[in-house]
């Protein structure tokens, strides 16, 4: 079952959400609670060079039909972001976790809704 690519138009709209959290604010609560500034960057630092590689792997499993896989790879970005303070990306996630379980049509347009939260979120932690 291939459901990629979306339509061109999907996910363009605005990632900034009214009552989320940036991911900064979310690391600085982090470093404030661990009181080790060193954890809190390589956190950050793993986070970053993992996120293309999900992204990428969530694709494949959802093209090559592999629904459990996806649903599993697409939780573990979801936990990730949500720590990360990526709370954008983590609702994409959810959003998509849940149509990729349900078998539901729209799951081209809540992957590029979720690979432009990628993107988004790549730029303000880099």
């Amino acid at each position: 079952m291939s459901c990629l690519p979306a339509r061109e138009d999907a996910g363009k709209q605005p990632v900034d959400a009214p009552g989320v959290s940036s991911p900064n604010v979310a690391l600085d609560d982090l470093r404030d609670q661990l009181d080790d500034d060193a954890a809190v960057e390589r956190f950050r630092q793993n986070y970053l060079e993992l996120l293309e590689q999900r992204i990428q792997e969530i694709a494949r499993t959802i093209r090559e039909g592999r629904s459990d896989e996806a649903v599993t790879r697409l939780l573990t970005l979801e936990t990730s972001s949500h720590m990360v303070g990526a709370d954008e990306l983590s609702l994409r996630a959810a959003a998509l976790r849940l149509a990729v379980g349900h078998r539901q049509p729209d799951v081209g347009v809540l992957f590029a809704e979720l690979a432009r939260a990628a993107s988004v979120t790549r730029e303000l932690l880099s």
